[in-house]
Protein backbone atom coordinates (compact mmCIF):
# COMPACT_ATOMS: atom_id res chain seq x y z
CA UNK A 1 0.00 0.00 0.00
CA UNK A 2 1.61 3.25 -0.77
CA UNK A 3 2.00 5.64 2.42
CA UNK A 4 -0.33 8.45 0.99
CA UNK A 5 -2.90 6.23 0.54
CA UNK A 6 -1.96 4.69 4.00
CA UNK A 7 -1.58 8.31 5.84
CA UNK A 8 -5.04 9.56 3.87
CA UNK A 9 -7.15 6.40 5.15
CA UNK A 10 -6.29 6.08 8.67
CA UNK A 11 -7.07 9.89 9.29
CA UNK A 12 -9.87 9.56 8.05
CA UNK A 13 -11.08 6.46 9.88
CA UNK A 14 -9.92 7.51 13.15
CA UNK A 15 -10.19 11.05 13.33
CA UNK A 16 -13.55 11.28 14.44
CA UNK A 17 -14.60 8.70 16.53
CA UNK A 18 -11.66 7.90 17.79
CA UNK A 19 -10.36 11.19 18.93
CA UNK A 20 -13.24 11.94 20.74
CA UNK A 21 -12.95 11.73 24.63
CA UNK A 22 -9.27 13.35 23.84
CA UNK A 23 -7.56 10.86 22.05
CA UNK A 24 -8.71 7.87 24.57
CA UNK A 25 -6.82 5.39 22.86
CA UNK A 26 -6.52 1.82 23.59
CA UNK A 27 -3.18 1.76 21.81
CA UNK A 28 -4.50 -0.11 18.87
CA UNK A 29 -5.87 0.35 15.44
CA UNK A 30 -5.52 3.49 13.44
CA UNK A 31 -5.81 6.28 16.17
CA UNK A 32 -2.81 4.03 17.83
CA UNK A 33 -0.65 3.78 13.91
CA UNK A 34 -1.01 7.84 14.33
CA UNK A 35 0.32 7.65 17.56
CA UNK A 36 3.05 5.42 16.73
CA UNK A 37 3.84 7.77 13.54
CA UNK A 38 3.65 10.66 15.67
CA UNK A 39 6.36 9.39 18.59
CA UNK A 40 8.62 9.48 15.34
CA UNK A 41 7.94 12.30 14.58
CA UNK A 42 8.59 13.69 17.38
CA UNK A 43 11.59 11.34 18.05
CA UNK A 44 13.10 13.44 15.07
CA UNK A 45 12.50 17.05 16.22
CA UNK A 46 9.76 17.45 13.21
CA UNK A 47 7.28 18.79 15.65
CA UNK A 48 6.34 20.52 18.83
CA UNK A 49 6.35 17.96 21.65
CA UNK A 50 3.43 20.22 23.30
CA UNK A 51 -0.41 19.04 22.81
CA UNK A 52 -1.97 23.04 23.37
CA UNK A 53 1.24 23.96 20.96
CA UNK A 54 0.10 21.49 18.09
CA UNK A 55 -3.69 22.40 18.83
CA UNK A 56 -2.28 25.99 18.08
CA UNK A 57 -0.75 25.46 14.88
CA UNK A 58 -3.16 23.34 13.32
CA UNK A 59 -5.70 26.00 14.31
CA UNK A 60 -7.72 23.97 17.23
CA UNK A 61 -9.09 25.67 20.18
CA UNK A 62 -7.63 24.64 23.43
CA UNK A 63 -8.55 21.00 24.18
CA UNK A 64 -10.52 20.78 20.69
CA UNK A 65 -9.99 17.27 19.09
CA UNK A 66 -9.55 17.45 15.36
CA UNK A 67 -12.04 16.13 13.42
CA UNK A 68 -11.90 14.39 9.92
CA UNK A 69 -13.21 16.56 6.60
CA UNK A 70 -11.70 17.87 3.88
CA UNK A 71 -9.96 20.71 5.39
CA UNK A 72 -7.48 18.16 5.94
CA UNK A 73 -6.78 17.33 2.84
CA UNK A 74 -6.54 20.99 1.68
CA UNK A 75 -3.83 21.51 4.54
CA UNK A 76 -2.03 18.86 3.67
CA UNK A 77 -2.24 19.71 -0.35
CA UNK A 78 -1.17 23.19 0.54
CA UNK A 79 2.25 22.12 3.14
CA UNK A 80 3.70 20.08 -0.09
CA UNK A 81 3.04 22.92 -2.44
CA UNK A 82 4.84 24.95 -0.38
CA UNK A 83 7.75 22.55 0.19
CA UNK A 84 6.38 22.51 4.12
CA UNK A 85 7.23 18.58 4.73
CA UNK A 86 8.32 16.61 7.73
CA UNK A 87 11.19 13.80 6.58
CA UNK A 88 10.41 10.66 9.26
CA UNK A 89 12.35 7.65 8.98
CA UNK A 90 11.92 7.74 5.32
CA UNK A 91 8.59 9.12 4.95
CA UNK A 92 8.07 12.43 3.62
CA UNK A 93 5.04 13.72 5.71
CA UNK A 94 3.42 17.27 5.33
CA UNK A 95 3.22 19.67 8.16
CA UNK A 96 0.13 18.87 9.11
CA UNK A 97 0.20 15.17 9.08
CA UNK A 98 3.21 15.32 11.08
CA UNK A 99 1.56 17.66 13.47
CA UNK A 100 -1.60 15.88 13.55
CA UNK A 101 0.32 12.36 14.25
CA UNK A 102 2.43 14.12 17.13
CA UNK A 103 -0.91 15.64 19.09
CA UNK A 104 -2.04 12.23 18.61
CA UNK A 105 0.90 10.85 20.39
CA UNK A 106 1.50 13.90 22.52
CA UNK A 107 -2.31 12.76 23.80
CA UNK A 108 -2.09 9.27 24.16
CA UNK A 109 1.19 9.58 26.29
CA UNK A 110 -1.03 11.92 28.77
CA UNK A 111 -3.78 9.11 29.09
CA UNK A 112 -1.58 6.08 28.78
Amino acid sequence: MRRRIFLAGMAGSAMQPALAGEFGAEGGGALGDMARIGQAVLAAGQAEPDAAALRRSLGLAAGQVPQAGPDWAGAIAADFTAGRVALVEGWVLSRTEAQLCALAACCEMRVG
